[in-house]
Formats: C-alpha cells, structure tokens, sequence
C-alpha cells in the first residue's frame, strides 16, 4: 500500500510540473528545510502569490 502511495504522490507531482501547476506541500518542505526561520504562507496566499507571479509580474514565463 505504501509504495502505491509513492507512486501516486511521484504522478501527482510530475503532473503539476509538466502543468505549471504549483505544489504547495513541495514549498512547504522547501521552506522547512532551507528556510526554517521565515514564516510559512498559507495554502491560499501560496497559490494568489504564485498566479500573481505567473499572469501579473510582467515577466515572460513561457518558451515562446
């Protein structure tokens, strides 16, 4: 059961990268890790930072 589980995280989170989609619990664990004395964002001021970021930033986040 636990490697099915994994495996269904590894799927997951290779959908969101190929999607552009961001993964919060990745920056949750990023944060904790490299960053542990700077406060956490909660799931929502994740996600409005990153569309901010992506449609609002003025910079080119495409190939194209």
């Amino acid at each position: 059961m636990r490697a099915i589980s994994g495996f269904t995280s590894k799927v997951n989170s290779t959908i969101k990268v190929i999607f552009n989609i961001p993964d919060y619990a990745k920056y949750v664990k990023h944060q904790q890790e490299r960053h542990p004395d700077d406060p956490i964002l909660t799931e929502k001021e994740f996600y409005m930072h990153s569309l901010h970021e992506r449609y609002e930033s003025g910079k080119i986040n495409r190939c194209c």
